[in-house]
């Protein structure tokens, strides 16, 4: 089956700009920073083709919703310009970079997962920080996202979903609705949290059937969601996929990557470093399987301890970056 890994430049590239700004000595060194953590994700490929979703200037949750993120400071210029040429130089090396006037990266990365639903038996691996993402799991999307370092890497498939927030993926945005986003500066309702917010919609099915029974709740419980019915319906409306965008996922898949052509791109803008990095990610193959478990001797029952396989060599720099 084929598989596409859908990943956010945006939260890649601020990844790379806070770990290396500090050792940064000019030159493309945040496409550096994405094309080395890109790398450390490949283990969990291997990957037929990448899709990098960046963010756009304009903001049309902002034009909704003026107080949206509003407690963030306006990116660096130097970011802003190294963004850019992330962007760039990942389209260069014949990776595909999306892109739409007013959208953010995580409607374009929902829209990928939704192209990928309507193409089997192809699947998709999205790769963001972005908790919101986590609505577009599904049996062949799987979100990974990354903790405080790329080799930590959270992986949600539909189980995972369902054990850490108590609700199936497509009725998580409606859970993140009723808890508010402080992150973005949305707000939810005092005093729901994910818990509470799970065993209402449990009980009810949706934020809709929660407050066509609000006679059914403890008074104080309803009194709160009354008075935060226009900011959980604000938040339905800004944490959902906004657009409608026409994305081809099967001719991405279809051009595949072409590592030489990445090597030397990558080479030229003076990151032969990273260039050797992801060569060697994207042609070790598949780690091995993990050992199986001790076998019992079928005569004394004595346990066999299975010795342990020996590490894949590695080749250039170390990629399990920024630990």
């Amino acid at each position: 089956m084929s598989t596409l890994l859908a990943v956010d430049g945006n939260s890649l590239a601020h990844r790379a700009w806070h770990a290396l700004r500090e050792e940064a000595t000019g030159g493309p060194w945040v496409t550096d920073g994405i094309v080395r953590m890109l790398s450390s994700a490949w283990i969990h490929g291997p990957y037929d083709a990448v899709v990098f979703a960046f963010d756009s200037s304009a903001s049309l949750r902002r034009e909704l919703y003026p107080e949206y993120k509003s407690h963030r400071d306006d990116n660096d210029p130097a970011l802003t310009e190294q963004i850019s040429l992330a962007a760039s130089t990942l389209a260069a090396c014949g990776l595909h970079v999306i892109s739409s006037e007013g959208y953010e990266a995580d409607d374009l990365l929902a829209a990928t997962a939704e192209a990928i639903r309507r193409l089997p038996p192809a699947r998709c691996h999205v790769l963001s920080s972005d908790r919101d993402l986590t609505a577009v799991v599904s049996e062949r999307v799987t979100l990974l996202r990354p903790r405080r370092t790329m080799s930590d890497i959270r992986i949600y498939d539909v189980a995972a979903v369902e054990a850490e927030y108590g609700v199936a993926p497509r009725v998580y945005l409606q859970l993140a609705a009723l808890r508010g986003d402080p992150s973005d500066d949305l707000p939810g309702v005092r005093g729901i949290g994910r818990k509470t917010a799970a065993k209402l919609l449990r009980s009810f099915g949706s934020v809709e059937e929660v407050y066509a029974n609000l006679r059914y709740l403890d008074h104080k419980v309803a009194a709160e969601l009354r008075a935060a019915r226009d900011d959980v319906e604000r938040n339905l409306l800004l944490m959902s996929p906004l657009g409608t965008h026409d994305l081809d996922v099967a001719a991405m898949l279809g051009a595949g990557i072409d590592v030489d052509r990445v090597d030397a791109t990558l080479t030229a803008a003076g990151l032969g470093r990273a260039a050797g990095v992801f060569r060697w990610a994207f042609e070790r193959g598949p780690l091995p399987p993990k050992p199986p478990p001790p076998d019992e001797d079928p005569i004394d029952g004595v346990t066999i301890e299975l010795p342990e396989p020996p590490a894949a060599p590695i080749q250039g720099e170390q990629v399990g970056l920024f630990e």
